[in-house]
């Protein structure tokens, strides 16, 4: 415990006061401030003076008003106070108000502005710890400076065994956290193992809007990588997604697979292993607790969720040794006021915590990139599985979810979706894929994403202990009535609406529903549907809502007495049911569904997947939808225009005497994108909306020869984005062989853009031995390294470590000229063809090249970073790379293999050295290469006081004390033992 002087204004800054003093109590420290001072018989000032000077550490608030300056004295209390804890050495924290916060003039002393500006811009330039805006901005910054002081001074026993926390977050995810889709096997609900059949999607960089190139060639889709190899790349990252798409998935298997030790080292993103700590917050329960910073929700969650107990000081040390944490469900949190402070705790987090890595998932629709672009956070897109990640999940989960004379197989499976293009598509979703996997033991597959939720939802809501003990309904909810699937339906689709509905300016959040009206709406149900008295109905429904959380798994208990749907697709589901069944019940009223569902929620991204379903389900029951799309349409809004189009693909078939006006609609569409400007920072939003809708209309109408003239007029024009977006557009409407083979001719298009696209649209063909051919033919030929890049990239990740893929990456490598591409190619193969020796000499191999200036670069941190990291599990990679070093001179390869042996084995590297070199550049080489430790110490130490070269004995000197930072007098020591034994 230390004892902490808080000292600031009081009239003005009252309720700040009262908020630092809270955080300072929650941190278990012992505090003074004036507030304490009531009858004390010694001065004020003297006494606050005293008080100051016995603190441990003194913290500073200050606003706009200077303060009371006590008789005898020039300067105000407060710095006063200041100045005595400057004189002591105690440490101070100082908080400033922040300029561009809105302040009262009432609260301020603008008589001594002058004063107050001399006080603040002395704090701002020698002590400030944070600048702060609200109450809880300051209450939070304290607890996080005060914790990282707490650290460096030691105050507190920073030690902690996370052993404990790591087998606990084994325990809790080591299971497909939705295993409940898997429905029932015979005597048993299956339990999926999560690193068992989880399956590396992969990520783009940036949004998943088309970027169009410069024109110069510059731009374009990045290509796609390995969530294995991106995740945690960059200090901090965005991952975004549709609905279903893996995010939290993704978060999941990796935070598993970092703590579980027994598993699999391939299954840990490459840029977290050897991480002493991995923490997961779901920020839908993050804002539900009401938690005030991010340290104090992990604090607790730490404690109730994994039973260890940390303070804030042991987790600030993990979190600057390096932690990693994954925020997940941005767009679960839907009160503008909650978004934009957890937006800004981000900023704050990181700042704080430079040294963590931060990884936030949102869904796509919504995120505004500005919210943490700003911040520095890289987005990436997580790109739907192809038929390579579908061919790889399917039997995987069979193996785990299978029954006793099973007909129904993975290969199957796999053969239906791939000759089904229908199939094909809902199957690049995870979720619906696995939907489809439970769904195929017992039936076919439908061929609507709706119908897949249909029968899903009824293989929720089923009974499996009736099923499978053959025991009667009533045993396991005793009711005088039946509660059977399609009234647990009709219950969850009004629980599904009431959330939706909830305005956001009241503080609610989606998927998100406390115990007591969730009651009062079975409760109501039960009086409307069954006649049952107000107190009745109230008893029945606890018993309900205990069985369908208990029992249907639809429902879950997210947090203290508040409850969600255990997947937020499900919410969405039942909401278009719900406003089915009332279109239904209002005898097809097309006007309240045009007006009061479809105008007025359309540009509500809540309500965007629900208004996509529930035009599917209206198709479905054989109700037209020509005139909602005819009414979104009419909008002067190209979004509407688009958005229109997603309802009528989404419906998934267009009566015959609509086709011509569906026809005009997708021409429209190409209209427009002349309409928007190509300076407008909405362009690629707009345009990729627009491409997207004619891509998903152009699957169940016929596209006009009108709309295909304007995009052959794209295609030729002189503008290279004109171009991009025709060849964009010309894949948009062409049939599933019509797209191969437009990208397949776009592997040879003259505009490198083109190439590139042609590339990510075909490799999600992976698999397919004779595109293969077609890549590696494109890779002999390729001389655009930005081209080359995702075709390797394609390759390696559809035929792995294929040797003629190797060979043509080696032949180019041996004439590369790029130092960029060259960086690139020693990355890539340090994880594709890891501890392969062919590629280890190609990598190895670029560092004798000569890239120009830029070159030390390369030379002194990727080469040997990739060598280490692709092949430091070898036993001859440093034979290999000590035996490199015979015919090689003082060059930059020199530099690379001495520093790559040293991090690999820095005893035999030092050997080594004393032994063959000739230069004392080598052990300068060996120090910079690793972190200081106390076997660097001990063996320069040894070189220093042993080597029988003069010159050697010298340069380790230098580097001990360089490296070390020794103290003035230990320094002064060294330089006489040093004057001693040089001379």
């Amino acid at each position: 415990m230390a004892r902490v002087y808080v000292s600031s204004t009081f009239s003005d800054l009252a309720d700040y006061r009262e908020a630092v003093l809270r955080a300072l109590k929650r941190l278990d420290h012992e505090v003074v401030a004036m507030e304490h001072y009531v009858a004390e018989d010694a001065l004020p000032v003297d006494r606050c003076l005293a008080d100051v000077r016995s603190a441990d550490l003194y913290v500073v608030v200050m606003a706009w008003r200077y303060g009371f300056i006590p008789p005898g004295h020039s300067e105000s209390i407060t710095e006063l106070e200041y100045r005595a804890a400057v004189d002591a050495d105690i440490p101070v924290l100082a908080f400033v108000l922040s300029e561009d916060h809105s302040w009262a003039p009432k609260l301020m002393e603008l008589e001594k502005i002058d004063r107050v500006r001399q006080f603040r811009s002395e704090l701002m330039e020698s002590r400030v710890v944070g600048v702060f805006g609200s109450k809880d901005d300051l209450a939070r910054q304290v607890a996080e400076g005060i914790q990282k002081w707490e650290r460096n001074d030691s105050v507190v026993d920073s030690n902690v065994d996370w052993a404990p926390y790591r087998r606990a977050v084994v325990e809790k995810y080591r299971y497909v956290r939705l295993s409940v889709i898997a429905g029932a096997q015979h005597d048993r609900l299956a339990r999926i193992p999560l690193l068992d059949v989880f399956t590396p999607q992969q990520l783009r960089a940036g949004r998943p809007d088309y970027d169009l190139p410069e024109e110069d060639g510059e731009g374009g889709p990045a290509p796609s990588e390995d969530s294995v190899v991106v995740l945690g790349r960059e200090q901090k990252q965005v991952v975004l997604g549709g609905p279903g798409s893996g995010k939290s998935t993704l978060f999941q298997a990796s935070l598993l697979a970092i703590s579980d030790g027994a598993s699999d080292a391939s299954r840990v993103p490459v840029e977290l292993r050897d991480l002493p700590l991995v923490l997961l917050v779901e920020l839908r329960e993050y804002v539900l607790r009401g938690s005030p910073d991010f340290l104090t929700y992990l604090i607790a969650s730490i404690s109730e969720n994994f039973g260890l107990l940390v303070d804030g000081t042991q987790l600030v040390e993990a979190l600057d040794d390096g932690a990693v944490v994954f925020f997940d469900g941005l767009d679960e949190v839907f009160d503008p006021a909650a978004r934009s402070r957890v937006t800004d705790q981000f900023r704050a987090f990181t700042l704080m915590h430079p040294d963590a890595r931060v990884v936030v998932s949102s869904r796509i629709v919504g995120y505004d990139e500005t919210e943490l672009g700003l911040a520095g956070f890289e987005h990436y897109t997580l790109l739907d599985f192809g038929i390579r990640e579908i061919r790889e999940f399917v039997p995987k989960w069979y193996e785990h979810y299978s029954f006793d004379n099973d007909e129904r197989d993975a290969a199957g499976l796999v053969h239906r979706i791939a000759d089904n293009p229908r199939l094909l598509e809902l199957a690049g979703n995870p979720l619906l894929l696995t939907m489809m996997a439970v769904l195929y033991k017992h039936q076919d597959l439908p061929e609507k994403r709706w119908q897949l939720y249909d029968r899903c939802t009824a293989v929720l809501l089923e009974d499996w202990d009736v099923k499978r003990k053959k025991i009667d309904s009533k045993e396991l909810l005793p009711l005088d009535f039946r509660i059977g699937g399609e009234q647990k339906a009709e219950i969850l689709q009004s629980i599904a609406m009431t959330m939706l509905s909830s305005r956001r300016d009241e503080g609610h959040e989606l998927n998100a529903i406390a115990y007591a009206p969730l009651r009062d709406i079975i409760g109501a149900y039960l009086e409307k549907q069954y006649a049952k008295p107000p107190g009745e109905a109230r008893a029945i429904a606890v018993e309900i809502l205990n069985h369908l959380r208990e029992r249907t798994f639809v429902l879950a208990e997210t947090g203290d007495g508040v409850f969600g749907f255990v997947h937020r697709t499900f919410m969405e589901y039942f909401v278009a049911k719900h406003v089915l069944s009332e279109f239904n019940q209002r005898r097809a009223d097309y006007e309240w569904l045009k007006t009061e569902v479809f105008r007025l929620n359309w540009s509500d991204d809540r309500w965007r997947e629900p208004l996509l379903l529930l035009s599917a389900m209206l198709s479905g029951q054989g109700s037209p939808i020509r005139e909602i799309v005819h009414s979104l349409s009419s909008f002067a809004d190209v979004r509407a225009l688009a958005f229109a189009a997603r309802c009528l693909a989404e419906a998934g078939s267009v009566a015959p005497a609509d086709q011509n006006w569906a026809s005009e609609l997708a021409h429209r569409l190409v209209i427009y994108v002349e309409f928007v400007s190509p300076k407008a920072d909405y362009y690629s939003e707009y345009l990729s909306e627009i491409v997207s809708a004619l891509e998903a209309l152009s699957v169940c109408i016929p596209i006009s020869e009108f709309t295909r003239r304007d995009i052959k007029k794209y295609r030729a024009s002189s503008t290279l984005g004109e171009r991009i977006v025709g060849f964009r557009l010309e894949l948009a409407i062409a049939s599933r062989a019509e797209r191969r083979q437009a990208a397949l001719a776009g592997l040879s298009d003259r505009d490198e853009a083109v190439r590139r696209a042609a590339i990510a649209s075909l490799e999600r063909e992976s698999g397919d031995e004779v595109l293969y051919e077609t890549f590696l033919s494109r890779l002999y030929k390729e001389g655009n390294s930005r081209v080359r890049e995702p075709l390797i990239a394609a390759l390696d990740r559809g035929w792995p470590r294929r040797r003629d893929v190797l060979h043509a990456i080696a032949l180019r490598a041996e004439r590369e000229t790029s130092m960029k591409h060259a960086r690139w190619i020693a990355s890539h193969l340090a994880v594709a063809w890891a501890g392969d020796p062919q590629a280890r000499e190609v990598v190895f191999g670029l560092a004798k090249h000569d890239f120009g200036a830029e070159d030390l670069i390369l030379l002194r941190h990727v080469i040997p970073s990739s060598l280490v990291r692709g092949w430091k599990d070898g036993h001859d990679t440093v034979p290999y790379l000590l035996d490199q070093l015979r015919g090689l001179g003082p060059a930059g390869a020199r530099s690379a293999a001495i520093r790559a042996c040293a991090a690999l084995d820095l005893q035999r590297t030092f050997d080594w050295s004393w032994q063959n070199s000739s230069s004392s550049q080598d052990i300068a080489e060996i120090a910079d290469a690793v972190f200081p430790s106390e076997t660097l110490r001990r063996l320069l130490t040894d070189f220093e006081e042993r080597h029988p070269d003069q010159e050697f004995r010298q340069v380790a000197h230098r580097l001990l004390l360089d490296a070390f930072e020794l103290p003035d007098t230990v320094k002064s020591l060294h330089l006489v033992r040093s004057e001693d034994t040089f001379g």
